[in-house]
């Protein structure tokens, strides 16, 4: 990982040029965090008819759409779960100044990769609100974030992120300030509490009472694997504990489970109750009585080229603790409205957004759609065949989605990417991209991709374009066209029996699992159309659900976005796109076992190398685990 990381442990007094201080034995809750930093001189680069900035310690870019620009170094910590009035002081050293000949380069726009949304222009825009002011941005020299999530073994703890910017930049007056140093000191009181647990469990599975006996055949196997499960019925949760909704009972009962279990692991398991018709969002917060579990919608407002007015959020299900170690409920300003954010900051909710437990769900309609992933996990479990070749093979399918990217089409990139990170763990690397219909090699089209994926592999990477019921990329030169869709009913084609994969698809709303046939052809009306975005093509699973529901073959856990996926115009490995990315770096760089560590590690990277605003706060929300995420994958 090419950024300044830390993880600190109180006690050790020495740690890089950090020093952590205590009181005496008789006053041992205060400690103080010392580090301090140095920074190069910032070097202009040429950008057309700007200049870019950089600084030769850091690749990480402060990014927000029209404004500057400008590098960022991040700086994590992780301190005691608990810990309670942390108080930061940043100490920067004396200013230099220095004027610029041409202003520099502001961020580029979003786009999304939507089906009709790909035609987005390149084009810079600045911001006029800051490119005309002599105001420095940023105002600070540095951001924080303060979150609570689990530590790379397992642990809970706040974990404290630094976003500092050596470099403001006054636009109107085109000169910037810079630092060559600065100090940070952290103070905060030991939390006074530890968690006591009456019976450790790894994995909790959330079910209604009718999937009892299915999944109690789930439990068994893990018991018997060595991870310790239990089943909670959401019967016993209503009855049990209290919530402002049913949403809000089950993430009090997940609460419960970690301090009283510790528990690491949650699988919810239930989708829609019908295949035909539900009423799936009966409230802006959630949808509940057509659910076999409630699901959490967000009020998070994608705005720009196209509208995504909130959508299906799990991770509401995984972060249970904000700053403190207290409950997060996701609504900071009291207003009813859950996770709201729109472009204007008055009234948005402060969100933690860091996972405290690793979730996936199984968006079950039925007891036979549950019988083949259960009968999946299982066999994925036992007999998978690790010395077998297909185990160590990992597929990429992908083309042009935007625009060319280092010589390359960008979906390709992302592949190539994503497969360099799993190097060590992959012996082979199957390329089913656009730029090989030139070479009689495999494109991504439904002939070539069903008989690549019958084959076998171990992980399966999708660049591209979506909607809830098809997956799509453009030729290698031209995004003039597409070519042919591969809708997810034609994903019986995978017949890869026992050697099942593990899939990421990039792409818009591939894992939307709120559908059912009445909803996906009532979409052929515009206004409904920004709702369920299946253009009238009638469907009852989404894109990546229906690649785990095959009998005979497809994958064994997926993820995939529930919204519109996004990325930063001028480099693919932005937004969801990197969020993809980094699901293989958690499992080929930071050795991450399991299905739920991957994904949530990619979202704890993505926090600590990003300040969260209304965009990247979008990507995370609607980036969703299908799956077991206690499933063991390396």
């Amino acid at each position: 990982m090419k950024k300044i990381f830390l993880v600190i442990v109180v006690g050790i007094f020495l740690i890089s040029g950090i020093k952590t201080v205590g009181s005496s034995e008789e006053d041992t809750t205060k400690i103080n965090l010392i580090k301090s930093f140095t920074f190069s001189e910032p070097d202009i680069i040429q950008a057309g008819e700007y200049v870019k900035i950089q600084l030769s310690e850091t690749e990480f870019l402060k990014r927000d759409p029209g404004k500057p620009l400008l590098p960022m170094i991040t700086y994590s910590f992780d301190i005691p779960f608990g810990a309670k009035n942390i108080d930061i002081k940043f100490k920067p050293s004396i200013e230099q100044e220095l004027e610029l000949a041409q202003k520099i380069i502001p961020t580029s726009q979003v786009v999304t990769n939507s089906l009709e949304t790909d035609k987005t222009s390149s084009a810079l825009i600045e911001d006029e609100s800051v490119y005309s002011s002599t105001n420095r941005y940023p105002i600070n020299y540095y951001d924080v974030k303060i979150t609570c999530g689990i530590s790379l073994n397992k642990e809970r703890v706040t974990h404290i992120i630094l976003y500092i910017y050596p470099i403001q930049y006054a636009p109107a007056l085109n000169k910037i300030n810079y630092i060559k140093g600065a100090s940070v000191e952290i103070i905060y009181n030991s939390p006074e509490n530890k968690m006591n647990f009456q019976e450790e469990y790894d994995l909790v599975i959330i079910a209604p009472k009718k999937f009892s006996r299915i999944l109690n055949n789930l439990v068994n196997h893990k018991n018997q694997i060595g991870t310790r499960t239990f089943l909670k019925t959401t019967e016993d949760i209503y009855k049990q504990y209290n919530g402002v909704d049913k949403p809000e009972q089950i993430k009090y009962f997940i609460k419960d489970a970690i301090e009283t279990n510790n528990i690491t692991y949650v699988l919810l398991v239930g989708g829609l109750k019908s295949l035909f018709y539900a009423n799936d969002r009966e409230h802006p917060n959630y949808g509940s009585k057509y659910w076999h579990l409630p699901v959490r919608y967000t009020n998070i407002v994608k705005t720009g080229d196209v509208t995504d007015f909130g959508a299906l959020c799990d991770l509401y299900y995984a972060d249970i603790y904000k700053e403190g170690g207290e409950f997060d409920d996701w609504d900071s300003n009291n207003d009813g409205m859950i996770a709201k954010w729109t472009s204007f900051p008055t009234g948005r909710d402060i969100i933690d957004f860091n996972p405290d437990v690793y979730v996936g769900r199984l968006p079950c309609v039925n007891t036979n759609q549950l019988k083949i992933v259960v009968n999946k996990i299982i066999q994925y479990e036992t007999s998978t065949p690790n010395s077998d070749s297909w185990y160590y093979r990992m597929v990429g399918i992908s083309g042009l989605s935007f625009e060319l990217y280092n010589n390359q089409p960008d979906g390709e990139y992302l592949t190539d990417l994503a497969m360099n990170y799993v190097n060590d763990i992959i012996d082979e690397e199957v390329r089913v991209y656009a730029s090989n219909a030139d070479t009689g090699g495999p494109i991504p089209e439904l002939k070539d991709i069903a008989k690549t994926f019958s084959n076998g592999a171990r992980f399966v990477y999708f660049s591209g374009h979506g909607s809830p019921l098809v997956w799509v990329t453009h030729p290698a030169n031209t995004t003039d066209v597409w070519m042919q869709r591969i809708n997810s009913k034609d994903l019986w084609r995978f017949f890869n029996s026992k050697k099942l994969s593990v899939v990421v698809v990039g792409g818009c709303h591939d894992a939307q699992y709120n559908l059912t046939l009445y909803t996906s052809l009532k979409s052929r009306n515009l206004g409904n159309d920004r709702w369920y975005w299946t253009h009238g093509m009638p469907g009852v699973a989404c894109f990546c659900w229906r690649m785990m529901i095959v009998p005979w073959g497809g994958a064994v856990s997926v993820v995939g976005g529930t919204g519109l996926t996004t990325s930063y115009i001028g480099d693919p490995n932005t937004l969801n796109g990197k969020l993809a990315t980094d699901f293989f770096y958690e499992i080929g760089q930071n050795q991450a076992e399991t299905f739920g560590a991957a994904f949530d590690g990619s979202i704890q990277k993505f926090i600590e190398e990003n300040t969260i605003g209304l965009t990247e706060a979008h990507a995370i929300t609607i980036w969703n685990a299908l799956g077991d995420p206690s499933l063991k994958i390396n």
